[in-house]
């Protein structure tokens, strides 16, 4: 519990004298006021957060979690459990997290969380707790210390990240960990399962129907207590899930900019927030996700996606398409000249 408190406590709301600041150089500079729209908000929101009037996203990386989950064993994902395969082609850099991570400019880190057989190599990071999570319709998902160890690797992780990365984007790969994002997000949201749980896969129809029953069951038989960030994430949340809260957690305490992916990522965006709302002043959302609980919890957590393109892929796609998006507005605090230099050209 150490680090984690640490952690929480070391969280400040974003320094609004520097957004401010921020919004009132950018007013300076040679194009309309206001011109370029939410990229105004971002290039000032940068600002509070690195607290400097010159934000810096040059260094970037995406942090790839991935877990295996017990829930998978009935059935509610399209696929069997195959994550280590999907991280495998990652690790070859034939996933489409890969050519994203090209285009952005961004660094791929890709951590074990929790992988049934996970591939041997050694740019995978080992940062696993078990194999997999239990399956969380006939017990809990994982033993309370388990729980801890996963925040604690996350938050020590996101403090290592923090000095040697200017920007941060959160991604992730598990089997079933969109079972496991529904549960969380009914859990804190007080919302019915079917609301929040989408297709995740890709299972339709009578399928769909029969993961919203399973997950139901299982908050049932768990009842996790939403005003207990770490009962919920031991009940229902996956090895990826609490890795990714804790890198949150951590990156906020050192004031590093994150950005967060789709459905997943942003349901461990939620489990942070319930251990400090203030952590969410480091965070950006990369896009809206398909999945139809993304939206809810974007409007709990406060934050708008910058992109909309009804994607649902998940490996970060959503978080480093955005980047290029904060990179863009970082340049302009740094680049642009004012309006009265234009003047004088």
């Amino acid at each position: 519990m150490e680090s984690l408190d640490k952690a929480i406590a070391g969280i400040n709301a974003i320094e609004g004298d520097w957004v401010q600041k921020g919004h009132e150089y950018l007013d300076t500079l040679a194009m309309p006021p206001g011109a370029l729209g939410e990229l105004n908000h971002i290039a000032a929101k940068l600002c509070g957060i690195q607290k400097t009037m010159k934000p810096q996203t040059g260094k970037k990386v995406i942090a790839l979690c991935a877990g295996d989950h017990g829930i998978a064993a009935k059935g509610v994902s399209k696929y069997p459990q195959i994550t280590n395969a999907i991280v495998k082609t990652a690790l070859s850099g034939g996933a489409a997290i890969n050519s994203f991570c090209t285009q952005a400019g961004s660094e791929l880190k890709i951590i074990d969380c929790g992988l049934v057989n996970p591939p041997q190599s050694e740019e995978l990071m080992d940062l696993s707790i078990a194999d997999s999570t239990f399956d969380f319709s006939e017990g809990p998902a994982m033993r309370e210390e388990q729980c801890l160890k996963a925040l604690d690797n996350g938050i020590r992780y996101g403090e290592y990240l923090s000095r040697h990365y200017d920007l941060v984007g959160l991604g992730e790969m598990g089997i079933g960990n969109s079972s496991s994002a529904a549960a969380i997000v009914s859990v804190f949201l007080g919302k019915d399962v079917a609301e929040v749980c989408g297709p995740g896969t890709g299972v339709l129809g009578t399928d769909l129907q029969m993961k919203i029953s399973v997950i139901e069951k299982a908050i049932e038989l768990n009842n996790p207590d939403k005003s207990d960030a770490l009962d919920v994430l031991s009940k229902v949340g996956g090895f990826e899930i609490v890795t990714m809260t804790g890198l949150i957690l951590g990156l906020a305490a050192a004031s590093t900019p994150i950005v967060l992916d789709g459905f997943i990522s942003s349901s461990a965006a939620l489990a942070a927030y319930s251990f400090k709302p203030e952590s969410m002043d480091c965070c950006f959302a990369g896009h809206m996700s398909a999945e139809p609980g993304h939206k809810y919890v974007l409007d709990r957590i406060g934050l708008k996606p910058l992109i909309q393109m009804n994607m649902r892929l998940g490996e970060g796609t959503g978080a480093a398409l955005a980047m290029n998006a904060l990179s863009a507005a970082a340049n302009v605090m740094n680049d642009m000249i004012s309006l009265d230099d234009g003047l004088k050209l």
